[in-house]
């Protein structure tokens, strides 16, 4: 004998919605929109949501709009930190598991987004700053992305010009820094950047998961410019720090991001390995 069930009223919505947008989709072409002008809004959203957002089509999403007659879609992201760990921690490393062996448009990251030390001259960033266009920027002799897909090139180019003028980053607005975080922009990985054409919206969200472990280290500014960038380009970025390690609040505004807590916190280790000692153990050796 089957167990009934009855669904909550947000879950039957969601379900009505999710079929809806299934059955639309099948009169819609493959990448349809692929050509279409890109806006990125970022959803405010809770720690309980959060795991049912991320795997949530763009479509079905608040916030989503597709508008055929003027060729521009709306994707609706999460960007959003979640410090310490749940009291049962194995469906968070299953979670984080999944992301590492998945074929999907997921990218687990446990390493520097950046490690160059390259930086644009003075002359260029000049040169592109006076004619602050996606169009300029990709006849810069700086644009170094000239070997992707045209189209993505000018999606990466309208991200650069939108980041640089609504500047979600606590640091001033100075010169000196926006040639900094311009440097940076010029100088993702192209591999990463090249999951975007991946992309089929408003069928999915790509995820940038990011793991903050002390092996790690700091994340830099230029880490945090960078997952700035590939919220601008439509993905869902998450930083997940078991150590409850600072990171975008050292470098964001914030209101920029959405910031979660769990109770608990893993232990930090010392120099020798060994975990820290608190406060007590230290004082009465336990």
């Amino acid at each position: 004998m089957v167990k009934k069930t009855i669904k909550t009223l947000a879950r039957q919505a969601q379900d009505e919605l999710l079929e809806e947008s299934q059955n639309s989709a099948l009169l819609q072409e493959d990448f349809a929109t692929k050509a279409y002008q890109m806006d990125v809004v970022r959803i405010e959203t809770t720690l309980a949501e959060l795991n049912i957002l991320l795997g949530m089509p763009a479509v079905i999403r608040s916030g989503f709009v597709q508008d055929d007659a003027n060729k521009l879609i709306t994707i609706p992201t999460v960007f959003a930190k979640v410090d310490g760990l749940p009291a049962n921690e194995k469906p968070y490393w299953q979670h984080l598991d999944s992301i590492r062996d998945t074929n999907g448009l997921q990218a687990l990251v446990t390493r520097h987004m950046n490690t160059s030390d390259w930086r644009i001259s003075s002359e260029d960033f000049n040169a592109i700053m006076s004619n602050f266009t996606a169009q300029a920027l990709q006849q810069s002799d700086a644009w170094a992305y000239q070997l992707l897909n045209k189209l993505l090139q000018n999606q990466i180019a309208e991200a650069i010009v939108a980041l640089l003028s609504d500047w979600p980053f606590s640091v001033s607005q100075t010169i000196e820094n926006q040639q900094f975080v311009l440097s940076v922009l010029l100088d993702l990985p192209k591999e990463l950047l090249e999951m975007s054409l991946e992309v089929d919206y408003p069928k999915e969200v790509p995820l940038l998961a990011v793991v903050h472990q002390e092996s790690l280290g700091e994340l830099t500014f230029e880490d945090i410019v960078a997952f700035n960038m590939f919220h601008q380009l439509g993905w869902d970025v998450v930083v997940y720090s078991p150590h409850a390690f600072a990171s975008l609040e050292n470098y964001m505004t914030t209101d920029s991001y959405d910031k979660f807590s769990y109770d608990k916190v893993r232990t930090t280790s010392s120099a020798t390995g060994d975990p820290k000692k608190s406060f007590l153990q230290k004082w009465f050796g336990n």
